[in-house]
């Protein structure tokens, strides 16, 4: 028969149920953790898989679509680049034109500027070779009675001035103040003694002064007188008049000369 020592197998399970649970705490719990750690890894894992599956499906699926609907989106593109390609052909072209036109008027106001240069200067031959003839057939053909008629009128002239223009006689007399009273006669020809003294006479009564008689000829004034007093030039010559009628012609021209559009 066996003999048992109930202490010794009392203390044997004690044991065991202490070395239980330092297993379970050392080695089983942490074990434990550690699965359920990897299980929730994998769960999470296995969600994020689900997830990129989904989101690959989805793109898959819009791929699908865009690749049915390329047809479309290139004939649509190839329309728009036609579309534009048509709207930059007309702009290059309105644009081209326009340039076209401006060089062209251009050319035209050129063209134009040009032949108004030139009959201009045809005008003012025509006009300088008539007044020329004129001056040359007047120095052959006008009586010397004329000459001395024009120095007549420019002597009356000036002693009417005292009594219709004080005012021209006052600014003549003023200009002379402070200068040499010196009055410069220009004649086509030399003057008669009489006539020397009647302008003396006539000048030293516009300018209240002794004046001293200055006198040049000059053939090409034709016939008359050109006398310069102070800063006044009183000019009855027949070339004065010749100048007169050749600016009055030369106005004549411009007006006829001038375009209709004008």
């Amino acid at each position: 028969m066996l003999d048992f020592d109930l202490s010794t197998i009392i203390w044997e399970i004690l044991n065991f149920l202490v070395l239980t649970v330092i297993l379970y705490f050392l080695v089983f719990k942490p074990m434990t953790k550690r699965a359920e750690e990897r299980a929730i890894e994998k769960a999470a894992l296995r969600a994020a898989l689900q997830r990129d599956q989904m989101d690959a499906q989805q793109r898959l699926e819009e791929l699908d679509r865009r690749l049915i609907n390329l047809d479309e989106e290139i004939e649509k593109i190839i329309d728009q680049a036609y579309v534009n390609s048509q709207s930059q052909q007309e702009e290059l072209l309105e644009a081209t034109r326009q340039e076209a036109e401006s060089i062209m008027m251009e050319a035209v106001a050129e063209a134009r500027k040009e032949q108004e240069v030139d009959i201009k200067r045809l005008q003012n031959d025509l006009v300088e070779t008539v007044i020329h003839i004129s001056n040359e057939t007047l120095r052959e053909v006008i009586p010397p009675e004329v000459h001395d008629q024009l120095i007549e009128e420019v002597t009356r002239n000036i002693w009417n001035m005292g009594r219709t223009d004080m005012r021209m006689v006052q600014n003549i007399r003023e200009s002379l103040e402070e200068r040499i009273p010196t009055v410069e006669v220009e004649v086509p020809r030399e003057l008669t003694t009489e006539q020397q003294m009647k302008l003396l006479n006539t000048f030293n009564a516009l300018t209240d002064k002794e004046v001293e008689l200055k006198v040049n000829v000059r053939p090409e004034l034709v016939s008359g007188i050109r006398a310069r007093v102070g800063d006044i030039v009183l000019d009855n010559t027949i070339r004065a008049h010749l100048n007169s009628l050749r600016d009055e012609i030369s106005q004549k021209l411009e007006t006829v000369a001038k375009p209709e559009d004008e």
